[in-house]
């Protein structure tokens, strides 16, 4: 009995791992509707947002705004901040986004 729920055990675990990976190591598949590669996107977020340290992470597409976006490990942060690199489509630009939340106190 031991043997058999070891068994279910290990292919439930090997089950729900074959379904886990990065967003970073795959391209989004809603940017099959962008007019600009993935690659295009990370070499102008690499000019734009990354100095000395810095990198960029996992990928979003965002096809209503026409925008890549890049989670952004930064050597300066903003308390309550998470930063990504936005890459417009249209205008071939970025800029970056704190997407700061929380309530300031005054």
């Amino acid at each position: 009995m031991n043997k058999k729920l070891l068994i279910i055990f290990l292919g439930a675990t090997l089950f729900t791992l074959s379904g886990c990976q990065q967003s970073s190591s795959k391209t989004p598949d809603s940017s099959k509707n962008s007019k600009m590669t993935v690659e295009e996107a990370k070499i102008i977020a690499e000019k734009t947002c990354i100095k000395g340290g810095e990198s960029l992470a996992d990928i979003y597409y965002n096809e209503n705004s026409k925008t890549w976006w890049f989670d952004a490990n930064l050597n300066s942060t903003k308390e309550g901040c998470n930063p990504a690199c936005v890459v417009s489509e249209e205008t071939k630009t970025a800029e970056i986004n704190w997407r700061c939340t929380g309530l300031v106190n005054p």
